[in-house]
């Protein structure tokens, strides 16, 4: 089924469509900033007067208020976040980017090799993802951190978005800063309130910060080695797997059907084998057993590179969910550990952006099919419901629309 096919039902669907464009798109008036410094004061004093002393309560509500300037500043970036694009892959994988990335990693790698070998062998993780994530999340640390995290944190609690995910992270944020874990001016990070380069949200920054340099204080602004086994120890708490690839690309035929992907569809290589589904690279999986469960991924159905992927692969999306995010990670790895990039290429297709593709999804909802959440989002569960769909309508199935 085409993407006009889909706008053609448009009508039929309007109060419905308009109400999840409503609630997922991002706000078409911006925040006003006329309430918001009464609206911080009061917050503090009804919700955590009897958990802190007067005088650090003060200190909170003076440090956490946005000037104006910054108020409208964050309002605009956190709209444009949500415009970024995150649906079409062959603008979020940049060639040039990924290879001026992995010749950086490459050579803090040398910088640091004495205690990226040690990070590596006290949490089993590869030197090569903990770089990666390090050089997305923050480019080495050469990424400006912008805000205050508590100010941010507090601004998406005003903005009522999220709101009970970010009371969790203002309590645990409140707790760095009573504790004296780090100088409260210290604490910057990101418009959402992600803390210095590895990008730890507070409550993370409690989990898995790491003291690594053992000078009494986690340091993830400053501190390299912190910053490092701070990466590296999020990444072992979440059960990655020693000498296991994160994946390998494959060729598929296209009688396989693509909506046979997804994370909970395990098959061993072998069995993927007989599938007709082939590593591009023979000695991909050379020291991993035959019999490892494995799962299709298929970032944009018949329309761009294939791969499968093993449990580390879903590692990563722990720190990120997005099924780009982590494939872009373990492609720089790759290219960090000398490995070339994928031989598949993304085939440019019409751009879609949010607006589009709920409405696809409502409109597969309605015949039964289930997209997971009505996100926006291209996901596992969207492609399959294209793919079942198109099947279904005797069209070729690419699990992707065009």
């Amino acid at each position: 089924m085409t993407v006009k096919d889909f706008q053609k039902g448009i009508r039929r669907y309007l109060v419905i469509s308009i109400f999840i464009c409503l609630t997922f798109s991002k706000p078409i008036i911006s925040l006003d900033y006329q309430h918001y410094e009464k609206w911080v004061e009061n917050f503090f004093i009804k919700n955590f007067q009897n958990n802190f002393n007067t005088e650090f309560i003060k200190n909170i509500i003076k440090k956490s208020k946005l000037k104006k300037n910054d108020f409208y500043k964050i309002d605009k970036i956190v709209n444009k976040i949500h415009d970024k694009d995150f649906i079409n892959p062959e603008n979020y994988f940049d060639v040039n980017k990924l290879l001026i990335r992995s010749q950086k990693a490459i050579k803090l790698s040398e910088n640091f090799e004495t205690e990226l070998n040690k990070i590596e062998r006290k949490f089993e993780i590869p030197k090569s993802i903990i770089l990666a994530i390090w050089g997305v999340e923050s480019d080495f640390g050469n990424a400006k951190l912008p805000f205050s995290s508590l100010k941010a944190i507090v601004f998406h609690i005003y903005r009522e978005k999220r709101k009970n995910y970010f009371m969790k992270e203002l309590k645990s944020i409140l707790l760095i800063i009573e504790n004296k874990k780090i100088d409260i001016d210290k604490i910057l990070g990101s418009s959402y309130g992600a803390m210095g380069q590895p990008q730890f949200m507070p409550s993370n920054y409690l989990k898995y910060g790491i003291d690594y340099d053992n000078d009494g204080k986690v340091d993830l602004w400053d501190s390299e080695v912190d910053i490092l086994a701070s990466i590296a120890n999020f990444l072992s708490s979440f059960g990655w797997e020693k000498n296991l690839k994160w994946g390998t690309e494959v060729t598929k035929t296209e009688k396989f059907p693509c909506y046979l992907e997804g994370p909970d569809i395990k098959k061993s290589i072998i069995d993927w084998k007989s599938y007709g589904i082939m590593p591009f690279d023979k000695n991909s999986f050379q020291i991993t057993p035959y019999s490892t469960k494995t799962s299709l991924l298929m970032p944009k159905g018949e329309y761009g590179p294939k791969f499968l992927v093993t449990k580390n692969f879903y590692v990563l999306k722990k720190y990120n969910f997005s099924d780009f995010y982590a494939l872009y990670v373990s492609t720089l790895a790759n290219l960090i550990e000398g490995e070339k990039l994928f031989k598949g290429k993304w085939v440019k297709t019409p751009k879609l952006n949010h607006k589009k593709i709920l409405e696809l999804q409502h409109s597969l909802t309605k015949k039964g099919l289930d997209v997971g959440e009505l996100d926006g989002l291209i996901g596992f569960k969207t492609r399959r419901s294209i793919g079942k769909n198109q099947e279904e309508l005797k069209q070729r199935i690419t699990c992707y629309p065009k």
